[in-house]
């Protein structure tokens, strides 16, 4: 049925265009008005069912979160747009990316000492202590930055020019630098505040730590000796024992002008100053002049051989092992113990603010489960091993198989063969370390010459290696704490001490590694 278009809206009715612009509208019947609705009414069931589905995943997801925040973190936290984590603490991400940055910085010596690992564990307690600091409202200036960078470069006669060098080696920027120095300040000062101030050792403490271990203040035997040392530079074995024959024969009964030839006559640099005295215990100087010191009897001069030349030799005084009066060592055991009391409360404190915070370690997790990969796939080699040991071998191969024989003669000069190749090698191995180092090391200990350094620090193995085997003889101070390369021994603390290696001649700090000639320039003495 047509009917013709007026303008009067007709409900129901969709318009088409006839061919002469006239409107046709279509009637719809009863049916069809009743299947549009049912459809309808099925989208919005549809939709409504979809969008209960959404919020009951959602609903899920948030319960896991709430009540499992790790298994929720482990199976979607790792990755970020700023690359793979490392472990996130209360929410501040750690990337592996930076990780690995920060653990090639440190020395090659010290990564012998501390895993990957174990450096993540320093980096989120670092965390933690510049958030804590921030919690607490401690607050660190730029003033305050710029004055700490100034007091190092000063203290390690640094210059601007050395530390640019320094920040490129590291592969820093200034500004991460001050970054560094910011957050040091922000964790020194709250542990100032929560550890440093609630040490308390007294002096009872120390008398009763020194009564409990007394074998520690026993000073071993000691003997004290004046020499003339009569080198064999430029002179024969033969004209250095004429010398020091004629320079015997010069000493007075009462031995009043012993210095004085000393100061005439002594090649040994390192004593001229002080009358050729040294004291010492046993194990410090050569076999020679040590078993002549310490066997003869005290007032008595004697001529002595050693590898560095002719030796007029002064027994001047010996004692005896002795017990070091606690007066004397009070302030050494406090300050021990105070150290040790120091560490255990910043041991109690840090453990305290990791049980409070959010920390999920995906470095760790990935460590161990590639360790039990690992060790199920060595258990199941060693059972593969096993199985094959079990299988007996086919008689046709035992038949087949002649076994060779030598004859003893041959093994024999096989042998003193090899040992006469070996030996010329393993005697240059064990060459002692020139005398003129031995030398140098003890004048520098006599002008209290300090060397501070850390056991895990390859600049300053370099510079004990520079002393052969008389390094001993250097005034070294260990400042390395063992576990934590960050930590520093008080002694070194209290000397502002911070790198190394680090030289204090005069009163005046030179850093880094200092060739044989620049300590004889600075010092004086005589290499």
């Amino acid at each position: 049925m047509v009917i013709l278009a007026s303008k009067k809206k007709q409900s129901g009715k969709q318009a088409v265009n006839g061919s002469n612009g006239l409107k046709v509208y279509k009637v719809e019947t009863l049916q069809q008005r009743q299947d549009k609705r049912i459809r309808n009414e099925k989208n919005i069931q549809t939709f409504l069912i979809v969008l209960i589905i959404i919020l009951a995943i959602a609903a899920i997801f948030l319960a896991i979160h709430a009540f499992f925040p790790n298994v929720f973190s482990s199976i979607f936290g790792k990755y970020t747009l700023q690359g793979e984590l490392a472990a996130t603490v209360n929410g501040v991400q750690i990337t592996v990316a930076q990780l690995d940055q920060e653990y090639a910085r440190l020395p090659l010596q010290y990564q012998y000492f501390i895993t990957k690992e174990d450096f993540l564990q320093q980096l989120i307690d670092e965390t933690l202590l510049v958030q804590e600091a921030g919690k607490q409202g401690i607050a660190v200036n730029q003033t305050e930055v710029d004055e700490s960078l100034n007091l190092f470069m000063q203290d390690n006669n640094v210059t601007q020019a050395e530390l640019d060098d320094l920040l490129v080696q590291k592969n820093l920027t200034l500004e991460n630098l001050r970054t560094i120095v910011y957050n040091q300040l922000l964790i020194d000062k709250l542990l100032a505040e929560q550890v440093a101030s609630k040490v308390n050792v007294t002096t009872a403490m120390a008398l009763q730590y020194y009564n409990d271990n007394t074998d520690t203040f026993i000073v071993p035997e000691q003997v004290t000796v004046r020499h003339i040392l009569i080198a064999l530079v430029n002179r024969t074995p033969e004209e250095a024992k004429q010398i020091a024959e004629n320079i015997l024969a010069e000493i007075l009964p009462d031995k009043s002008n012993f210095c004085e030839l000393v100061t005439d006559y002594s090649d040994d640099a390192g004593s001229t100053d002080n009358c050729g005295e040294y004291a010492f215990s046993r194990g410090q100087m050569v076999a020679e002049f040590e078993d002549a010191a310490f066997s003869m009897p005290i007032g008595n001069i004697s001529i002595i051989n050693t590898t560095y030349g002719y030796h007029v030799l002064w027994v001047v005084n010996k004692t005896g092992p002795a017990l070091v009066l606690f007066q004397d060592v009070q302030d050494q055991i406090i300050n021990s113990l105070a150290q040790q009391q120091q560490n255990q409360i910043y041991s109690d404190y840090i453990v305290g603010l990791r049980s409070q915070a959010d920390i999920m370690n995906y470095y760790a997790q990935s460590m161990e489960q590639e360790n039990q990969t690992a060790g199920e796939e060595q258990a199941a080699t060693e059972a593969n091993a096993e199985e094959i040991a079990e299988i007996p071998p086919a008689a046709e191969e035992a038949q087949g198989q002649e076994v060779a024989e030598v004859p003893g003669e041959e093994i024999v000069e096989q042998q003193e063969t090899l040992e006469k190749e070996t030996e010329p090698v393993i005697e240059e191995t064990i060459e002692p370390a020139a005398p003129e180092q031995a030398s140098f090391a003890q004048c520098l200990t006599s002008k209290e010459v300090t060397l501070y350094g850390a056991y895990w620090d390859s600049s300053t193995e370099t510079q004990l290696e520079y002393f052969g085997i008389d390094a001993d003889n250097t005034n070294y101070v260990e400042c390395g704490v063992q576990g934590d390369y960050r930590a520093q021994t008080q002694e070194c603390a209290k000397e502002n001490i911070q790198a190394y290696p680090t030289w204090i001649i005069d009163g005046d700090k030179h850093l880094g590694i200092q060739s044989l000639q620049e300590l004889a320039t600075l010092t004086g003495c005589v290499q």
